[in-house]
């Protein structure tokens, strides 16, 4: 009886020392993507890696898509649209680095005539505060 009370509460304690890193690790995954976000919204260009596309890149950027692919010498047609930076690093055999630079270059150069204007904060109306 004994035995079998130690054995049970060892795996109870093993339990929760894996919930309590499992949250551990799931709060600091949530703040690294809030706080790319931010960087995002305030136009940090650093952000941009291999594995995205030239639309998810002016969405997050708030770009024309039509600049992006004119920066590299791209069509804009269904297979590019779905190419990550990386694949398309391949087919041209230069480095994903490379692209990556233009393309931030780019962006930067676009927000010097652009600047950035992140959404308002939306506030509660009078009849959403009713409700």
């Amino acid at each position: 009886m004994q035995r079998r009370f130690l054995i049970i509460s060892f795996f109870l304690i093993l339990s929760i020392g894996a919930t309590i890193i499992a949250t551990h690790a799931t709060i600091d995954a949530v703040q690294n993507v809030h706080q790319h976000q931010v960087m995002a919204h305030q136009g940090d260009v650093h952000l941009i890696r291999q594995w995205m596309t030239i639309p998810y890149i002016a969405h997050v950027y708030r770009v024309p898509d039509s600049l992006l692919y004119s920066t590299l010498k791209l069509k804009d047609d269904t297979l590019t649209r779905h190419s990550t930076l990386q694949t398309i690093a391949l087919q041209r055999k230069q480095s994903a680095d490379v692209i990556i630079h233009k393309l931030q270059a780019e962006i930067l150069e676009y927000r010097k005539t652009h600047p950035f204007k992140p959404d308002p904060t939306p506030t509660p109306t009078a009849q959403e505060g009713r409700a």
